[in-house]
């Protein structure tokens, strides 16, 4: 009865233990201990640009529009360059 009451402590989970290897973005689960999976795979998806990409693909921009922000973009910091270089 004394062992059930014991609290099992597990040495703590590397990022070496939790990936598998030939899955850029799949995470192996350790020892029941979700968080520290769930926070590698989320630290991967943005590591790699897939996050950053699934919002800008969300809705499709015309290529007008997306030239005229990059040039509003461009006037900005034109702008910016020449009040702080004064």
């Amino acid at each position: 009865m004394k062992d059930s009451n014991k609290k099992k402590f597990f040495k703590k989970v590397t990022k070496e233990d939790m990936e598998i290897y030939g899955h850029p973005f799949a995470v192996k689960v350790v020892n029941n201990q979700l968080d520290p999976a769930i926070k590698l795979w989320k630290r991967k998806l943005k590591e790699s640009g897939r996050i950053e990409e699934l919002k800008t693909r969300k809705e499709y921009i015309k290529p007008s529009t997306k030239k005229r922000k990059t040039k509003e973009q461009a006037k900005r910091s034109s702008e910016r360059k020449r009040m702080f270089d004064k």
